[in-house]
């Protein structure tokens, strides 16, 4: 089964050693500096083929040298580009702040992103033969999200939503959503778990980072996920890991259960080392984590 991914590219102005992450006004001194690809639909199309999901990625990169970057790194994962535009311009950047216990803050500028078109989605869906799960963010046009939801229900498809960064969301998006993947801030934005399932979200996953994860399905009891035990590098990317890992299980039929578990193993591995990209698991390395 086919896994599709609507979502952002960015690169990552990655600033890392700051004794902590600076306040309003504050100046901080980190100890490093360096560039990486990121965005989340990239990171989620690349975690998504890395463990070995056919991926085809719906996204956009602008004509500068970081578009360039963006999509040889792509490639050489694995990441079927053939749904990803170059459109004039630039490409989305990020500058991410990374103190020394592993946490962040980013700042995003979309660039190309802002340009990932609702227009284009039914005529990228008619080459998608057979059954597909689609993953997306919004990091792109919430116009585009929601067709895309709309194609999911029509066809039957399993729609997954990261609703990163968090905004409110259309009554119609949230009843077209089969699993909705927030983490406790975006939960907070969004409403209580009662309420999405009463917008007609049949699954909720909400993340919450060294907790773990918690998993409300309609008219079920609340299933829990710990949290595996790793050392922390870089957290950048490990919600995105998860929600790659979460649609490649579902995907291959595992249960909602088992999906969660995966995913969780992958977004924990996710977080030993710096970038968002750098530590993605095979599904191999996954499974031998999970032994282990």
């Amino acid at each position: 089964m086919n896994v599709i991914v609507v979502g952002s590219v960015n690169m990552d102005l990655v600033f890392t050693g700051l004794s902590a992450l600076p306040l309003p006004g504050e100046t901080i001194s980190g100890r490093d500096f360096v560039v990486m690809p990121g965005g989340k639909g990239a990171n989620q199309a690349s975690a998504a083929a890395t463990l070995g999901a056919t991926v085809q990625f719906v996204a956009a990169v602008g004509t500068d040298a970081f578009g360039a970057q963006a999509y040889d790194d792509l490639a050489t994962r694995g990441v079927g580009l053939d749904h990803l535009k170059r459109v004039d311009g630039a490409t989305g950047v990020a500058a991410v702040l990374i103190d020394d216990s592993g946490e962040n803050s980013i700042i995003i500028a979309p660039g190309a992103n802002a340009r990932v078109a609702a227009s284009d989605a039914r005529v990228i869906a008619e080459t998608m033969d057979g059954a597909a799960v689609v993953l997306a963010c919004l990091e792109v046009p919430l116009e585009t999200v929601l067709e895309w939801s709309r194609i999911a229900k029509q066809r039957g498809w399993t729609f997954i939503l990261n609703p990163a960064p968090a905004q409110p969301l259309p009554a119609e998006l949230l009843a077209n959503t089969t699993i909705l993947t927030p983490n406790e801030t975006e939960l907070a934005v969004l409403g209580s778990v009662d309420d999405l399932h009463g917008a007609g979200v049949d699954t909720v996953i909400v993340t919450r980072g060294g907790d773990g994860a918690s998993l409300y399905r309609q008219g079920e009891p609340e299933h829990s996920q710990p949290a595996y035990d790793v050392q922390p590098v870089d957290t950048t990317g490990a919600g995105d890991a998860f929600n790659g890992a979460l649609a490649t299980s579902i995907a291959a039929g595992d249960s909602i259960d088992e999906a969660l578990a995966f995913a969780a193993a992958v977004g924990a591995i996710a977080t030993t080392a710096l970038g968002a990209r750098a530590a993605l698991p095979t599904r191999e390395q996954v499974e031998a984590f999970r032994v282990g």
